[in-house]
């Protein structure tokens, strides 16, 4: 059943598309706490101004890893550093077919805080990336979640009003600003789960 008030679905892609592993990559050199886990790191870089920056494109790679290797007080060559800051990915298993199926009825969309080095690793590796015609990335548009500002961009970039827009996305405050930008909005918990959620709301 298709349903006639949504007309785009736009999806996040850390931890939707693709699992996240903080702990690994460029982060397996720090000395972590034991305790350190992939959320944790995720909540300490949201509040570094460098990482914001980063992921809002106003500094580039290379200030990037200069701040960052300063305060980490690390020893690596910049494309040493890009290479294990990028290797933190792996598809999410089944997501490929399910977007492939929204994707026969719907316009779809990206929508993520993302910074350059990361989106040049992933942006040739997901079959949904092919079909995304103008993908809405931090990096390139200056806003990251859950401002309003990012979320109707989004909405202009499937040619859509947000109130038309089902949103995708497995952090709360991310749904919220979503709901609160006008979008029908999920979070995501699973594959599985987003089915269900999917078919509650008549897009499969």
């Amino acid at each position: 059943m298709t349903n006639n008030k949504i007309k785009a679905v736009i999806f996040d892609i850390g931890r939707v598309l693709v699992e996240v592993n903080l702990t690994q990559g460029i982060f397996k050199f720090l000395n972590m706490e034991k305790d350190a886990t992939d959320l944790k790191i995720l909540n300490e870089l949201l509040n570094d101004h460098a990482f914001i920056d980063f992921s809002k494109g106003k500094i580039s790679p290379q200030a990037f890893y200069n701040d960052f290797v300063e305060k980490a007080n690390l020893n690596i060559p910049y494309e040493e550093f890009v290479y294990h800051w990028q290797n933190i990915f792996k598809p999410i298993k089944g997501m490929a077919e399910l977007t492939d199926a929204v994707s026969r009825e719907y316009e779809i969309g990206i929508l993520s805080d993302i910074d350059i080095l990361h989106w040049q690793r992933l942006k040739n590796e997901l079959s949904i990336f092919k079909k995304v015609k103008k993908p809405t990335l931090s990096f390139e548009v200056g806003y990251m979640k859950p401002q309003r500002e990012i979320y109707e961009i989004a909405a202009e970039n499937v040619g859509q009003c947000p109130e038309n827009c089902l949103f995708i996305d497995d952090r709360e405050v991310n749904v919220k600003g979503a709901v609160d930008a006008g979008m029908k909005a999920v979070q995501f918990k699973g594959k599985d789960k987003l089915r269900k959620d999917l078919k509650k709301v008549g897009v499969i």
